[in-house]
């Protein structure tokens, strides 16, 4: 089936205020601790937005935010901000240099109340799952708004007390390990703290390994998996079998004591990121449930492929429309067409409630445009849109993460 270049459809107003009248269930995000949400303004509100990763540099002058806003314009990381700001703020003109100032003044006057981030998050969600990266496992002390879900990547580097993942955790310093002898204790320690965690409250484990190394991840032999095992002259291919057995172990006890498994997939290294590395491992283990985050992208086609033929497989949106909303938007169509819209969901994957507010901007209208042209194309009610709607923005993460 093919839509109609894409135009918005005739329902498209009427799917777009449903969508606005949603409360949602986010399944993704990073929000910053209190603290540093105190006293900011614009150009911290732009360090700690995925505008930073674009390696536009910032200065405090006329000329670095022309030109600033001259390379970034057309950035859906930039739109999507400034739209979230335009809101917020009640300013109609654009961001550039000349109304730089006047964005910068509210936005620092809506953050003298300590609570202004948190009110913007509440007004949009209903709950919010948080990957307190720097703090594994942790609410930030407001579990009223956030669920934890629990970061995993530390415990692929234990093999040594001297080597990080990608966020620079490693399990000994961060689970105030002291030794641990062998390695069927440096398992079972593994699987006791992921117990505590989820009776602290969290809701789902995390990987985001694909910064850190490929998702290639092969059944491997205990035997060869613990020759890394506090081996300071361990090879490399020792250090990804323990990796790799430390893995499918971590996803045996994620179906274990029923935690989905939420996945980073696509963007990160960007050798072996992409969602069909994972194949092997999610075969092998088939209780455990796999939400596969961001579409792989850009490798959109392994997560369609995977969510059509693995029944433990999900689809998150988290971070796509905010990456590219035309891309997200035909990865939409297909997921209507392979997927179940039971495994469909979505997240904001931010650090401030000011892009998280822009990230629901651009996940309403991808909903409301790709909707509105099915329900006009007659391939979907617009009873049954609304209800995929619905069901994407809360209900499927309500029932996978037992909310």
């Amino acid at each position: 089936m093919i839509l109609k270049s894409y135009n918005r459809g005739h329902h498209y107003e009427e799917l777009l205020e449903f969508c606005k009248n949603q409360k949602i269930t986010n399944t993704h995000n990073h929000h910053l601790p209190d603290k540093q949400h105190e006293g900011i303004g614009l150009k911290d509100l732009l360090d700690n937005s995925y505008t930073s990763w674009c390696g536009v540099p910032l200065a405090d002058t006329e000329a670095s935010r022309k030109d600033y806003i001259r390379l970034l314009g057309s950035n859906t990381y930039f739109y999507w901000l400034e739209k979230a700001l335009q809101e917020l703020c009640g300013i109609s003109q654009r961001l550039d240099e000349n109304t730089w100032d006047v964005f910068d003044s509210t936005i620092k006057k809506r953050f003298e109340n300590n609570r202004y981030h948190l009110d913007v998050l509440n007004s949009l969600y209903e709950k919010v799952i948080l990957d307190a990266y720097w703090n594994p496992g942790s609410n930030e002390g407001h579990p009223d708004i956030f669920a934890p879900t629990y970061r995993i990547n530390m415990f692929l580097f234990g093999y040594s007390k001297a080597v990080c993942d990608h966020n620079g955790n490693n399990p000994f310093r961060i689970c105030s390990w002291d030794d641990i002898p062998s390695f069927d204790d440096y398992i079972e320690a593994i699987e006791q703290q992921i117990i505590m965690k989820k009776s602290q409250g969290c809701v789902a484990l995390k990987s985001a390994v694909a910064y850190d190394r490929g998702l290639d991840f092969h059944e491997v032999q205990k035997q060869d998996a613990q020759k890394a095992y506090m081996n300071p002259k361990a090879t490399k291919q020792e250090i990804k079998d323990f990796q790799d057995y430390v893995f499918f172990e971590i996803c045996r006890m994620a179906a274990k004591h029923h935690m989905p498994m939420q996945v980073h997939t696509g963007l990160g290294i960007m050798v072996k990121s992409n969602a069909m590395q994972l194949q092997e491992v999610i075969t092998k283990n088939p209780k455990t449930q796999f939400i596969l985050f961001h579409g792989s992208y850009p490798w959109l086609q392994d997560v369609l492929g995977l969510i059509h033929v693995y029944k433990n497989v999900y689809a998150d949106l988290c971070w796509l429309p905010l990456i590219s909303t035309t891309a997200c938007e035909d990865f939409l169509q297909q997921l209507i067409e392979v997927g179940n819209m039971d495994k469909v969901m979505w997240g904001c994957d931010t650090w401030t409630s000011i892009e998280s507010y822009g990230a629901v901007l651009a996940i309403r209208k991808v909903l409301s445009k790709v909707f509105s042209s099915y329900v006009d194309e007659g391939y979907v009610s617009l009873r049954l849109a609304k209800e995929y709607i619905t069901h994407i923005l809360s209900q499927n993460a309500r029932k996978l993460y037992n909310l």
